[in-house]
């Protein structure tokens, strides 16, 4: 009897259905779970507003500093280069007048000076890549010196940035001997520095008073092609 008694005692008890509401039973119950079901999580995830899309990099900066021949709303082959070596952000520098022993006849912005005095603003715009084109305005006197302390002064600014000087050029309708020398000059400078030198030949020749569309196109293929 003893025994029947125990038996009737705790198989009884097993056979009960756990409570539904209240006690420890109604904690363990699955509606109570903390954890999203996947179906909420999936509507998360799909919501537009919760998803951060990669950075995306910016182009290579480059500052371009030169003449009348680069300036603002002449900068054919400006615009041409930067397209084909996927420049960024390309801050033009240029002034008439600009060069390397030649202050600017005009300026809009500060410092309005030589090559050399503007690597205040050069250095200012941080650049990857500087490209420097000019000679014509400084005229048949020397640049040895000029050009070499130019770009000394402007990679000890800049010792990580890629420096380029393209040779400088005329619309007159024959180029002086002395801008074959003012090409040699600038090219010895450039180069000692570990920079670029690009050589565009003279495809303004001729053009007279501003260079030619098709000019322009020979510049910018000459620098893609050397950059490239």
């Amino acid at each position: 009897m003893l025994s029947l008694a125990a038996l009737t005692r705790f198989g009884g008890t097993e056979a009960e259905p756990a409570p539904t509401t209240g006690g420890a039973a109604a904690t363990a119950s699955p509606s109570a779970s903390p954890t999203p079901s996947p179906s909420s999580t999936a509507s998360a995830s799909a919501n537009p507003e919760t998803v951060t899309p990669p950075p995306v990099a910016d182009g290579t900066k480059v500052v371009i500093v030169g003449d009348s021949y680069s300036v603002e709303g002449s900068d054919a082959w400006i615009g041409e280069a930067a397209a084909e070596l996927a420049w960024g952000e390309v801050v033009n520098l240029s002034s008439p007048g600009r060069g390397y022993i030649t202050v600017p006849r005009e300026c809009g912005f500060e410092p309005c000076a030589t090559f050399e005095g503007t690597i205040p603003a050069i250095v200012a715009a941080k650049p990857d890549i500087v490209v420097t084109f000019g000679g014509t305005a400084d005229g048949d006197y020397s640049l040895r010196d000029s050009s070499s302390d130019y770009f000394v002064a402007l990679r000890a600014a800049l010792p990580d940035a890629e420096l380029v000087a393209i040779n400088p050029v005329t619309t007159d309708d024959d180029a002086p001997y002395w801008l074959t020398l003012h090409l040699q000059t600038i090219q010895a400078a450039v180069e000692a520095v570990d920079g670029t030198f690009v050589d565009v030949g003279q495809p303004g020749v001729g053009d007279g008073d501003s260079l030619s569309t098709d000019a322009h196109a020979a510049i910018a293929e000459s620098v893609i092609r050397t950059l490239s």
